[in-house]
């Protein structure tokens, strides 16, 4: 089952972006019941995000794009679970049935990476939740937002 696999970065250093993207595909790489068939780093291109607090933040941004056939779509979805890529696209599949004992749903590509794609867009949300609730914490425990130990904040 041929897919592309995209997975974005951001970050205020250009070369730890790249390193970063390129350690990923080495990780990704390890994982079995799949082939890579190509892959690709885009240059890094500079960005500016607000912030939910209204400030901007200058930096860089780039993605790892990953060409690759999976052995079934179990592995896929293992892949999906475990990786959570920013972008899922299946390439060689054409409909997919669900039979119940009642009626049979059928599912066209398109349909079928949309809910694929639904799958890591859920658990990001739900891990960015957990991040803010904790960095809420973090600076209520470090009286206020502007201690400098948390404005210096790097994640290793």
């Amino acid at each position: 089952m041929k897919s592309k696999l995209y997975f974005e970065a951001f970050s205020n250093d250009k070369d730890k972006l790249t390193e970063f993207l390129n350690k990923t595909f080495e990780a990704i790489s390890k994982f079995k019941n799949f082939q890579v068939i190509d892959k690709k780093i885009a240059d890094p291109i500079t960005k500016d995000i607000k912030t939910p607090d209204g400030k901007t933040i200058s930096g860089w941004s780039s993605y790892l794009e990953i060409y690759a056939d999976f052995k079934d779509f179990d592995s896929l979805i293992d892949f999906i679970l475990f990786y959570t890529p920013s972008r899922i696209d299946i390439e060689d599949i054409k409909e997919m049935k669900i039979i119940t004992k009642d009626n049979e749903i059928k599912y066209n590509k398109e349909k079928i990476n949309l809910l694929l794609n639904q799958i890591p867009q859920a658990i990001n949300m739900k891990v960015s939740a957990l991040l803010n609730i904790y960095l809420a914490q973090v600076k209520k425990d470090s009286k206020g937002p502007d201690n400098p130990a948390l404005t210096n904040l790097k994640i290793k």
